[in-house]
């Protein structure tokens, strides 16, 4: 599964911006059978690195959230499982199928724990906002820098670029296969047929506050993974239209081009969406926006049909467009640059829960909910803006996300009052939000980004 092993540079873990550094004695670089503790040690250390050199010039990135350098715990212990947690990124490994699988022998495992560390620190107001679709974006923005890490390779580009022009699936859509394998030896519905998560998918936008807490993998459900495919098959849908539109005879300099153009869209529109309830919606739009303002429109039509066909922006919102002057969208693109900001500092609203609906004790319990602002038309050529930040839109996604986790077994409780025995540590692991005391009340926060298993 996924390509043969390549052979690639010593890379540089500790080259700043962005120092990497795995746990333990360094292993000596040189070629390693795959399988081998040294092959899994260099595997990671490359990937890592190269996924970090892509994103840091991208995002403008001169340090992790926890410093410098970013800790790697490339086994910590029996589990199916990756995560990162503001302290570092820790991988693990398990059998499955009487095959042992580390799961930070994945580059796409690698690259996509990466990318939440990456968006953290370009965007760490995302961390603790209670709304599913963020979470879910994170997701997505894991799986998309997997993607994006992967095609630096030019191998990857040459066997990605048949599949590309035919519009068909192929291994770089299959974001983690031999994780996506093992978990399917116990778990078959739990994951794509083929991958952890493919790209390459039918799913459409939908309220997730109407999801149910649970579906199989063929399903979205209100769960974060579930969901980040809607607006990762709309990334990979982006993608290939805009190599279309590129040329029609694409070569790997050309989507290795794309590539970059689609990592610095993504750059800007993540600076600029403001977290709301609807951020697929505010990153999308904003995307459109990104192109209009950094490359003159070049890749609106693919954009805005990806973004259309999976219903992430409405097609009603677009149709006025194409009739626009070029003299009139040149404008829109100096619109849509003087917009392209960071969101005012957000306002934290407190959303507060019955505590005792999910068997804690009578305090309150307490989200603290980011909500940024912006002008009401934030989005050029035409795009209206759909603005969520009224109270009962705000208060309605944070109650249907802490039900979701709780539904999941998400959520430590970290309190004196705690009844029942302390999890055993792979179940820990799994806890990706506490519930933590304050001085009047119970409180909400993210402990880590895991890779969703169990």
């Amino acid at each position: 599964m996924g390509y043969p092993a390549l052979e690639r540079p010593v890379p540089k873990l500790g080259k700043r911006p962005l120092g990497l550094e795995i746990n333990g004695p360094a292993v000596p670089a040189g070629r390693y059978e795959p399988g081998t503790p040294g092959f899994r040690y260099w595997t990671a250390a490359e990937s890592l690195r190269r996924g970090a050199d892509f994103w840091a010039p991208i995002l403008g990135l001169r340090r992790w959230q926890p410093g410098a350098t970013l800790p790697v715990g490339l086994d910590e212990g029996n589990d199916l499982n990756a995560y990162y947690d503001r302290s570092q990124l820790a991988f693990f490994h398990a059998t499955a199928g009487g095959k042992t699988v580390y799961s930070g022998e994945s580059p796409d495992v690698a690259c996509h724990e990466l990318g939440h560390a990456c968006l953290d620190a370009h965007r760490p107001e995302l961390w603790d906002a209670p709304f599913l679709e963020v979470g879910a974006f994170h997701e997505s923005f894991g799986d998309m820098s997997a993607i994006l890490s992967a095609l630096q390779l030019p191998t990857v580009r040459a066997a990605a670029l048949k599949a590309l022009k035919q519009r068909k699936p192929s291994e770089l859509t299959r974001v983690a296969e031999q994780l996506g394998w093992a978990i399917r030896q116990t778990q078959p519905d739990d994951v794509d047929q083929d991958s952890l998560r493919n790209a390459w998918n039918s799913f459409e936008y939908v309220d997730s506050n109407t999801l149910p807490d649970y579906a199989p993998a063929k399903s979205l459900c209100a769960e974060v993974h579930s969901f980040s495919r809607v607006f990762t098959g709309a990334f990979y849908d982006a993608l290939s239209g805009m190599l279309r539109l590129r040329t029609g005879k694409p070569t790997s300099a050309d989507l290795a081009a794309v590539a970059k153009d689609l990592g610095r869209l993504l750059g800007d529109a993540t600076r600029a969406a403001p977290v709301a309830p609807n951020y697929f919606a505010q990153v999308s739009a904003h995307l459109v926006d990104a192109d209009a303002a950094r490359f003159d429109g070049e890749y609106r039509t693919a954009l805005v049909k990806a973004f259309v066909d999976r219903k992430l922006i409405s097609r009603t919102a677009v149709a006025s467009v194409a009739a626009v002057p070029g003299a009139t969208r040149k404008e829109a693109a100096r619109f849509a640059a003087a917009r392209m900001l960071r969101p005012p500092a957000p306002r934290i609203e407190v959303v507060e829960v019955d505590a005792k609906e999910f068997g804690l004790d009578g305090r309150p319990l307490h989200l603290d909910v980011p909500v940024e602002h912006k002008p009401a038309r934030t989005v050029s050529v035409a795009i209206t803006q759909p603005q969520p930040h009224e109270d009962p839109a705000v208060e309605k996604a944070a109650r249907r996300f802490v039900a979701a986790l709780f539904a999941h077994r998400r959520v430590a409780v970290e309190t004196r009052q705690r009844t029942g025995a302390a999890p055993e540590e792979r179940e820990r692991r799994r806890h990706t939000h506490a519930v933590v005391e304050t001085k009047d009340a119970l409180k909400l926060v993210r402990r880590r980004f895991d890779c969703g298993h169990g």
